[in-house]
């Protein structure tokens, strides 16, 4: 029983610089709504099947989420799966040159486990819509500020 939500929308910057930002995870608290770091554990540049730990807000207390890159192409898609306690979730960002910029859709999946995540489903289905278009939109704004 997967739980998905994807949210699109144009981003006024090219792809590079907009894969660049999504790729950077160092950076990933500035835009991801309850996310507190995102590590990697290996070093240099980013490729499939580089380990993550991604630390976030919970309903009561921080969490921990531990993960890999299982998508990436350059300016073009970049997918992260990530395994909780509670959940399986699965953040993927495609990026399309549109114009005079850059077409962002994000998508989230999240599959309960156990049994008190297939009973917070409800909540959390009520959930992604919102954080998705949350996120996207403080991505969005990230990219405009002057750096």
């Amino acid at each position: 029983m997967a739980l998905r939500c994807s949210q699109s929308g144009f981003v006024p910057r090219p792809p590079a610089q907009v894969f660049a930002r999504i790729e950077d995870f160092s950076s990933a608290h500035q835009w991801m709504d309850r996310c507190i770091r995102v590590q990697k554990y290996e070093r240099g540049e980013n490729a499939v099947g580089d380990g993550l730990r991604c630390f976030y807000q919970g309903w009561l207390r921080h969490r921990v989420l531990l993960g890999c890159i299982v998508a990436r192409e350059p300016d073009v898609r970049l997918t992260c799966e990530y395994a909780g306690r509670h959940a399986r979730i699965g953040i993927d960002f495609t990026l399309r040159h549109h114009g005079a910029g850059t077409y962002l859709t994000h998508t989230l999946q999240v599959v309960p486990r156990g049994w008190l995540g297939r009973l917070a489903a409800p909540l959390v289905r009520r959930a992604l819509a919102r954080q998705s278009s949350a996120t996207l939109a403080s991505l969005r704004r990230c990219l405009l500020m002057p750096s």
